[in-house]
């Protein structure tokens, strides 16, 4: 049977590209998380196969061993990048490891991705746990899998014996054609798709339609003593569609982005299908293009395609956090240093679990005494890495009086708007009162009173002094509120009468509102709704620890092109320059900044209409 397939390198390639250059540049590369499915399925196909191929060699399969080479394969890089990234951020982002130890459990304990939805499940906890660990959920799944996997191969061994290998291949396929269909049925329009994205149960079908396949042709394998070959039609045929599927992947990687719905009710699964197909083909005997996805740049990252994984994000954080991806060329220094520190973590665990040196071959000296520092280095931040973890709190706690004062302004949210309501009839019959004069004197200030102010926490928490300085204003505001609801908070203000000439909207803090086409869609439409002929007033976002900050102000900033109705609040140009005016999670203002950020709105809405 043969042990080595020619060109799933070639594939690991595909999918650490992809990955890698969506974390980098989502907003271009919005489709490179597909790489993790590529992945799923590589790891599905090749523990079923090299399991049969130690199975058939040894006439039975070793549990212990088994789970040996798989902790000694995982855990030495991770423990590494963990604990160096922590130190670092010792440095550069202490906030980050506050409370860092539940993540790291979580991460060893290969429950992750589970940790990560518990986390999004909240609104306060989804804005204080922003984390340079946030791309291991998917060795969450990759662990629990590995973790049942004896079970799953030991029912596969008990249906080889009472019906045949196929039928026992096919079993598994069945299983995971079955559970692809968990996330389509989970799928809700508008609700958030974390848990779809996240869970165990809806990404497994990848892995087991992998090992479906890798159980099928390995057992073929191992019948025939001898590999055939296909005729030249078939390699043809099979290189040709192999291309055609490569080709396509690359294309979705800048087309297909994370919130399409057609993704999650069944696009993903799709794309799925179409990567076991690729892998399928590569184990196919006699493949044409095997030599050419053999070539040495695709065996070496393919290689080094699980410590680019692991540092990618790491360094992406705290690039980001510290301001550095504004520097010329900054995504190619990013890249340099995560590959450095690959190579090096690989060299590490290798001189961990081997006790072997990288001292062979050319330039031997210079290669080990450059491993030797950097590993000196990088032990000084593993200290301070122990440091970060024993001192860890045990859960960042959200600013607690900011959750009161949230709450407390939303409960007197409905009466101050009945409050409202009254005022504004009374309003009516004076302004009628005043038209009736026929010489009436001009009002010294422009009107600001009955605006419509739709909004997230953020404008939430600051009510009450907008309330001060746009007298008679109606506010809906909610925590958590992505800009999809902003379409239905409108719709309720003009059912009740209380959408008028001025609209005050601030939402983006929570996520995108560009970018992405779910998004994108929601934006338009609301805007589509207001029409041309209200005075629309956008509050632009300070979020600097949330990735979607930089994409939103931009959309925010050339709305006045296609809307000209449209006027940009200058909230972050304003704040950044004031953390003082901020809470504890940097985010929302205090009572300091509530006031400065409704004297922005009060000031940007006078000088317009003045004009």
């Amino acid at each position: 049977m043969k042990r080595h397939i020619a060109g799933l390198d070639a594939l690991r390639t595909l999918a650490i590209l992809g990955v890698t250059f969506f974390h980098m540049f989502p907003e271009n590369v919005v489709g490179g998380y597909l790489g993790v499915s590529l992945f799923f399925v590589l790891t599905g196909y090749l523990l079923a196969y090299t399991s049969v191929g130690a199975a058939s060699k040894q006439g039975f399969f070793w549990v212990f061993s088994y789970y040996g080479k798989r902790i000694r394969r995982i855990y030495p890089e991770l423990l590494l990048m963990l604990l160096v990234t922590i130190g670092a951020c010792h440095f550069l982002a202490p906030d980050a490891i506050e409370a860092v130890r539940p993540e790291v459990l979580s991460v060893l304990g290969g429950y992750n991705n589970w940790w990560q939805i518990a986390q999004n499940a909240d609104y306060f906890t989804r804005i204080t746990n922003a984390s340079p660990f946030t791309h291991l959920w998917f060795l969450g799944i990759e662990l629990q899998y590995y973790l049942v996997w004896p079970l799953i191969f030991g029912l596969y061994l008990a249906f080889r014996v009472l019906c045949g290998a196929r039928f026992a291949a096919s079993v598994i396929l069945f299983f995971g054609v079955v559970s692809a269909a968990f996330m389509p049925l989970g799928y809700v329009q508008g609700v958030d798709i974390t848990r779809l994205y996240y869970g165990t149960d809806t990404r497994v079908y990848a892995l087991l339609l992998g090992a479906g396949v890798g159980l099928w042709q390995a057992e073929e394998r191992r019948r025939r003593r001898y590999a055939g070959s296909s005729s030249m039609f078939d390699g043809a045929l099979g290189a040709g569609l192999f291309t055609l599927l490569a080709a396509e992947t690359a294309f979705l990687y800048f087309l297909l982005d994370g919130q399409s719905p057609y993704l999650y009710e069944g696009g993903m699964v799709l794309i799925t299908v179409a990567f076991v197909g690729m892998v399928t083909l590569l184990g196919t005997d006699g493949f044409a293009l095997a030599d050419f996805l053999e070539a040495a740049p695709f065996r070496w990252i393919g290689k080094k395609s699980y410590g680019i994984y692991l540092w990618q994000y790491p360094v992406i954080y705290l690039f980001h956090v510290r301001g550095w991806d504004a520097l010329p060329l900054y995504g190619a220094i990013e890249l340099a240093i995560i590959v450095v520190l690959a190579i090096w973590s690989g060299a590490a665990a290798d001189a961990i679990t081997r006790l072997r040196l990288p001292v062979q071959g050319r330039f031997a000296m210079p290669r080990a005494a450059t491993f030797l520092a950097a590993s000196l280095c990088a032990l000084v931040f593993m200290g301070f890495g122990c440091q970060g973890i024993a001192l860890s709190a045990s859960s960042k706690v959200p600013d607690t009086a900011l959750q009161t004062q949230l709450a407390k302004n939303a409960a007197a949210q409905q009466a101050e708007n009945e409050k409202s309501a009254q005022e504004a009839a009374a309003r009516e019959a004076q302004k009628a009162a005043e038209k009736a004069a026929a010489q009436q004197q001009r009002m010294a200030e422009v009107d600001l009173s009955g605006a419509a102010c739709i909004g997230d926490s953020v404008m939430l928490g600051a009510s009450p002094a907008l309330r001060q300085v746009l007298p008679g204003c109606f506010i809906d505001a909610e925590v958590s509120r992505y800009v999809g609801g902003g379409l239905e908070a409108a719709k309720a203000l003009a059912a009740q009468g209380h959408l008028g000439n001025i609209v005050v909207i601030a939402l983006g803090t929570n996520g995108p509102i560009a970018g992405y086409e779910r998004y994108a869609v929601q934006t338009n439409e609301l805007l589509e709704y207001l029409g041309p002929n209200r005075h629309i007033f956008w509050v632009n976002v300070y979020c600097p620890k949330l990735t979607w900050q930089q994409v939103n102000n931009d959309c925010i900033r050339d709305m006045p092109i296609a809307h000209p109705n449209v006027t940009v609040v200058d909230w972050y140009s304003l704040v950044k320059d004031h953390p003082e005016w901020l809470t504890s999670d940097g985010i929302h203002p205090n009572d300091e900044g509530i006031q400065a950020y409704a004297n922005l709105v009060h000031d940007t809405i006078a000088r317009t209409l003045a004009k």
